[in-house]
């Protein structure tokens, strides 16, 4: 589905056009507990302009005693054969709301601008690089993404105290829907002391509300 940009949007928002707009869904919890199956989730979220150039992002996030989709989404899914899950009541439970500011920075080095915009519009090489920042709040807790948009894809990145990247978030824009995958750092599981990786904590298949 082609993305219609409203030249209305402030110039700098531009680059997250896709973006923009209502969005609902449902994904995957993954579980932290050996045996325990993952959760289904279902997320409303809200992606809008403000005057300053920003986009305002607002979630709302519900567990669901639910199986979670298998695989979790078309678009992000686990290697692993599924675990059986039970039915469940189908209750849902708040598991977080969530704010946030994202802004959209200066271009980054090295592309060719001119052969972007001779290129044919929506295709990757029509596409450039900006920086990307967002900072999102959850129960009066702030943290600092740092990323990048590319086209429809948007990566952001959390860094801890000493640089290390402890969580990552990545978007995309797939035939008219928005998929999500939200990783955090945990150990790995018969690993060496120490050693961590990056692993699904949750995973959206949003469509426009």
């Amino acid at each position: 589905m082609p993305i219609t940009l409203d030249t209305s949007l402030p110039e700098s928002l531009y680059p997250l056009a896709w973006l923009i707009g209502s969005w609902e869904g449902s994904g995957a919890l993954t579980s932290t507990t050996e045996g325990e199956p993952d959760a289904r989730l279902e997320q409303t979220l809200e992606c809008s302009a403000r005057e300053d150039g920003t986009l305002e992002w607002s979630a709302t996030t519900y567990r669901v005693d639910a199986p979670a989709p298998l695989p979790p989404t078309s678009a992000f899914a686990r290697d692993e054969a599924p675990r059986p899950a039970p039915d469940g009541s189908g209750e849902r439970r708040l598991l977080h709301r969530e704010s946030g500011i994202w802004t959209v920075g200066e271009m980054l080095p090295g592309q060719d601008r001119a052969a972007a915009e001779a290129a044919r519009p929506g295709t990757p090489e029509s596409w450039l690089s900006h920086r990307l920042a967002a900072r999102f709040s959850r129960d009066d807790v702030a943290e600092d993404w740092a990323g990048e948009v590319r086209g429809p894809r948007a990566r952001l990145a959390l860094a801890g105290s000493d640089g290390e990247v402890i969580a990552t978030r990545l978007f995309g824009y797939v035939s008219g829907r928005l998929m999500w995958l939200w990783e955090h750092r945990t150990e790995v599981p018969g690993g060496q002391p120490g050693e961590t990786a990056l692993t699904p904590l949750l995973s959206l298949e949003m469509h426009r509300a």
